[in-house]
C-alpha cells in the first residue's frame, strides 16, 4: 500500500474534521409539518416522502433524543459540492448532527452529497438500516462520537479518489457490526480511535484501496468477510488491536500490519489472494513494529509469500500457523528477532519457510512437499 495513498487519506481527514470541530447547526428553524431541504428539526420526524436535489444539506438534527425515521425514503443531494462553505459551517451533508446526545436515524438512503451522515461530538447514536452511496467523500462520517452503533447499514459506491463507506475519527467505544462496504475507494477507515468493535460487516470491491484502514490502538476486528480488495485489514499504526476470525477471498493481499506494536493477529482464513496473506512490516521504505502475534492462521493460495516478516519488525511470535500452495515461500521470516513455534508449510511454491540466520525457532516447524528441496532454511523442520 502506497504512502501517497495515506498521505491523500490524513489531508481529506484533517479538512473534514476541522469543518465538523467547528461547525454549527445552520438551516431554516424545526418545522412540524413536511420536511424540506436544508431543514433543522428538533422533534422525532418521520419522512412522508423523499427529498430530491438538495443543493446543500438534507436534514439537520438540531436537539438530543431524536429519531429520525427515513421511512424507506431517499434524500438525495444535487451531486455538486458546496464551494466555498461558509466559515464555520458544515456543508453538504445529507444527515448532519452535532453536539447531540441519543440520536438515531434508521430506514432509508442518502446519496449524492459530500457526505451522506455526519455526526459529531455526540454519545449514544444509532444508524440503523442506512443505505449511503455516491457521496463525494463519506458514506458515513463519525468524529467525536463514543458509545454508538452503526447496524445493518451499507456504505457502498462512494467513488474514487476519496470516497470512503465510513470514516471514524477521534472515537471511542462504538460498534460497526453486520454492515456493507463496497465499490468505495476506501472501505472502513479508524484513525486515532479507541476501542471500536468492527464485526460481521462484509467489505467487497474496495479493488485499489484497503477494506480496513486502521490508524489506532485497542481496536478489535473480529468475524468480516472480504472479498476483492487492494487488500483487506492494514493495520498502517497502532498498538494492542486484535484482528480476529476474519475471512479473505480474492484481491491483492491479505492482511498486513506495517508499524504497530503487541497486535494480535489470529484465527483468520485467507484464501486466493493475488500477493501476500500476512505481512509484518514493509520492505520499501524499510517500516516494521514490535511484539506483535500470528497465531493459528490459515493462508491458502496466495500468489505471493503466504506469512512475510520485514527485517524492521522486531521480536513478534509466529505459533501454530498454516501455509499451503503459496506462490513463493510459505514463511519469509526477515527479521532475526523473530520466534517461530509449531508453523506448517505445506506444498508452497518454493521453500516452507525462508528465515533469516539468527531467527529464534521455539520448535514443532513442519515443512513438507514444498518446491524447494531444502523445506526449511534457518530453522529445523520435521
Amino acid at each position: 500500500m502506497g504512502h501517497g495513498f495515506s498521505a491523500r487519506l490524513a489531508s481529506l481527514a484533517l479538512v473534514v474534521t476541522l469543518t465538523i470541530a467547528g461547525a454549527v447547526v445552520g438551516g431554516s428553524q424545526a418545522l412540524a409539518g413536511p420536511v424540506s431541504c436544508g431543514d433543522t428539526i428538533t422533534t422525532d420526524t418521520t419522512l412522508d416522502s423523499g427529498l430530491l436535489d438538495c443543493p446543500n444539506n438534507g436534514i439537520v438534527i438540531g436537539a438530543d433524543d431524536i429519531t429520525l425515521d427515513l421511512n424507506g425514503h431517499t434524500i438525495d443531494g444535487d451531486g455538486q459540492l458546496v464551494d466555498p462553505c461558509p466559515d464555520g459551517e458544515f456543508c453538504d451533508a445529507g444527515v448532519f448532527a452535532d453536539g447531540h446526545d441519543g440520536i438515531t436515524v434508521m430506514n432509508g438512503s442518502v446519496r449524492d452529497f459530500a457526505t451522506g451522515v455526519a455526526v459529531g461530538s455526540a454519545r449514544n447514536v444509532r444508524l440503523a438500516g442506512i443505505s449511503s452511496t455516491r457521496n463525494a467523500f463519506f458514506g458515513f462520517f463519525l468524529f467525536d462520537v463514543s458509545h454508538s452503533v452503526i447496524r445493518k447499514s451499507s456504505g457502498s459506491r462512494n467513488p474514487a479518489p476519496d470516497g470512503d463507506g465510513l470514516g471514524v475519527f477521534a472515537s471511542r467505544d462504538n460498534r460497526i457490526v453486520d454492515n456493507r462496504f463496497s465499490g468505495n475507494a476506501l472501505g472502513i477507515h479508524i484513525e486515532d480511535s479507541m476501542n471500536n468493535l468492527i464485526k460481521g460487516n462484509v467489505i467487497s470491491g474496495q479493488e485499489e484501496g484497503p477494506g480496513i484502514l486502521m490508524q489506532a490502538d485497542r481496536n478489535e476486528m473480529r468475524g468480516n468477510t472480504c472479498h476483492r480488495n487492494g487488500i483487506c485489514i492494514l493495520l498502517q499504526r497502532g498498538k494492542g488491536n486484535v484482528i480476529a476470525r476474519n475471512h479473505v477471498g480474492g484481491g491483492g493481499d491479505g492482511i498486513g500490519v506495517e508499524n504497530g506494536k503487541d497486535n494480535v493477529v489470529s484465527r483468520n482464513v485467507v484464501v486466493n489472494v493475488d500477493g501476500r496473506g500476512i505481512n509484518l512490516g514493509i520492505s520499501q521504505p524499510p517500516i516494521g513494529g514490535a511484539s506483535n502475534v500470528l497465531r493459528r492462521n490459515i493462508v491458502k493460495r496466495s500468489g505471493g509469500d503466504a506469512f512475510q516478516v520485514n527485517v524492521k519488525d522486531n521480536h513478534s511470535v509466529l505459533n501454530h500457523n498454516i501455509a499451503r500452495r503459496a506462490g513463493d515461500d510459505g514463511f519469509d521470516v526477515r527479521s532475526d528477532s523473530a520466534r517461530l513455534v509449531n508453523n506448517r508449510a505445506f506444498g508452497n511454491a518454493d521453500l516452507g519457510i525462508d528465515a533469516a540466520l539468527g531467527v529464534i525457532d521455539g520448535g514443532g516447524n513442519v515443512a513438507r512437499f514444498n518446491g524447494d528441496p531444502r523445506q526449511c532454511v534457518n530453522v529445523a523442520c520435521n
